[in-house]
């Protein structure tokens, strides 16, 4: 079925209608992948680094063909090393769609006298930014605006070492360099723009690299401030993640969180179709991704697991 898919592209509009409530109303549909995280080296492990590039290709060259409406990559296009953009940044300006990309730890993961180039090479100012498609606004939010592996700062700085001081006294797990925090700036322009979207009557989704819940080593320093931000605005439906490559999936108070599957792990890709409806938020997984039906609304409820922990 999922080879009919990859070579009929109305079949995957027709999976779109049928399974949309509000039949007659055409769906926002998105592409979503990440950690793709390609470098010219070894395999290591269950991290396919050489087959990367012909992931890309493959996933580019079927969004295309699927007429998506955005894209997003949700971080880590790169493992380590500058010239690996070299290889991966054109495979990526050939979707006809513009890809908006989330910055990751890896893609900061180059000489530190290169790393200022990083932003303005792919487009990117402050590293957070929104974007609106039909009722529905993204709210892509930069992790590594707090940082042990990105450019910093004094004020940054100050505010980063805040911050870990107290996740090492709270014994929180998350203490850990391969993460990142959100700074209060940040924070303060995302609840400006949850509360314009709500104000609107607009639908909200955020997207970051790391993952806020449900809990583990992988999460955003201040998840738990994240959380209580998101929460307050009944707008938002949905925290799409990459980061932790197994991936995984949560729900707390009316927000699914999706930790999509890397693309870097084994030499089975993984990426989605994601259909947003008036009701519901329906993932089509390719490759390890698998299919999810997430309902939205004040019955929301999930598709994977019934427990709700508080944070």
């Amino acid at each position: 079925m999922r080879n009919l898919l990859f070579k009929q592209p109305m079949v995957i509009l027709f999976f779109m209608v049928v399974f949309t409530p509000a039949f007659g109303q055409k769906p926002i549909t998105l592409g979503i992948c990440t950690d793709n995280q390609y470098c010219n080296c070894e395999v290591l492990g269950v991290r396919n680094y050489p087959a990367s590039l012909a992931k890309l290709d493959s996933v580019i060259r079927f969004f295309n063909a699927s007429g998506v409406d955005a894209i997003f990559h949700l971080g880590d296009m790169i493992d380590h090393d500058f010239s690996s953009y070299d290889s991966v940044l054109p495979r990526y300006h050939k979707s006809v769609i513009p890809v908006n990309f989330v910055l990751g730890n890896h893609d900061y993961a180059v000489r530190a006298d290169l790393q200022k180039r990083v932003l303005p090479m792919l487009g990117l100012s402050t590293g957070y930014y929104s974007k609106i498609v039909g009722n529905w606004e993204f709210i892509i939010l930069n992790g590594d605006d707090l940082s042990l592996i990105a450019p910093q700062d004094k004020s940054q700085k100050q505010e980063r070492n805040s911050m870990l001081e107290d996740l090492v006294s709270g014994l929180r797990n998350n203490f850990m360099p391969w993460n990142g925090g959100i700074s209060q700036a940040q924070m303060d322009w995302a609840e400006t723009q949850f509360r314009e979207a709500q104000s609107a009557g607009r639908n909200v989704i955020v997207l970051c690299h790391f993952v806020v819940y449900p809990f583990s080593s992988y999460n955003l320093w201040n998840n738990r401030e994240l959380i209580s931000l998101m929460t307050r605005y009944s707008c938002v439906k949905a925290y799409f993640n990459g980061h932790h490559h197994p991936g995984n999936y949560g729900f707390y108070q009316g927000i699914h969180f999706v930790n999509f599957k890397g693309m870097v792990n084994t030499t089975e890709s993984a990426y989605a179709l994601v259909s947003l409806t008036a009701d519901s938020i329906l993932i089509k997984g390719y490759g390890r991704e698998p299919d999810r039906r997430l309902k939205i609304g004040v019955a929301a409820q999930n598709d994977a697991t019934k427990k709700r922990i508080h944070p």
